[in-house]
């Protein structure tokens, strides 16, 4: 799958402008790289957002700022949790041919043995760190559950990447385990032989 094309203007760093951008459903945004002048920029929000849904937010884009096209990451988002929107967006300029830092998600594949026998899954890191050229930068790890038993854990270590990346996490990080449920709940006393259960009583009874 190619890199997608974001369409970039120019814009002035106002916030009396950012006001009149998302009316017009436009996103503020910075653009800056090693040797490149930062400079403040608009995108389009719907079209970004389809890329967020698409590729992912670690994906490389070919931002167009007027004639000059050349590739990006997404530095940062700015987002808006209680309108469930993105309020800025940093767009960091990569070269080709130097690796760089990223972070991708991690995606459980299969039907895990350990919770078809009852058991509970653990998902306890969703992102691994990543080095890479931009070219061969991976959208996520597929991590396979489907051999995991009750008592079973998965570590960075175990993760298999092709060649061209290089894992930056500690090896011996959990990312997933399946744990056996919890037969009694430790919070309920369970009555003593031969002992009538208590009844819960009801102060509204007179």
């Amino acid at each position: 799958m190619g890199s997608p094309v974001l369409l970039a203007t120019i814009r002035e760093a106002k916030k009396s402008e950012n006001k009149r951008l998302r009316r017009e459903n436009k996103l503020p945004a910075v653009v800056y790289g090693k040797g490149y002048e930062t400079k403040s920029i608009a995108v389009d929000g719907r079209e970004l957002d389809k890329i967020l849904k698409t590729h992912g937010e670690t994906s490389l884009i070919n931002l167009q700022v007027e004639d000059d096209t050349f590739p990006v990451l997404i530095k940062e988002v700015q987002r808006n949790t209680l309108k469930n929107s993105i309020d800025h967006v940093d767009f960091f300029k990569v070269s080709m041919d130097e690796e760089v830092e990223y972070n991708a998600p991690i995606v459980l594949v299969g039907d895990a043995e350990g919770v078809k026998m009852g058991g509970v899954l653990q998902h306890q890191k969703r992102e691994i760190a990543l080095k890479a050229l931009p070219r061969d930068m991976l959208e996520s790890v597929e991590v396979d559950i489907s051999e995991m038993k009750i008592g079973d854990a998965l570590t960075v270590g175990d993760i298999k990447v092709d060649s061209k990346n290089t894992v930056l996490d500690d090896p011996d990080e959990i990312i997933v385990s399946i744990v056996a449920p919890k037969l009694v709940d430790e919070s309920v006393e369970a009555p003593a032989e031969g002992e009538e259960p208590k009844l819960v009583e009801n102060d509204d009874e007179e």
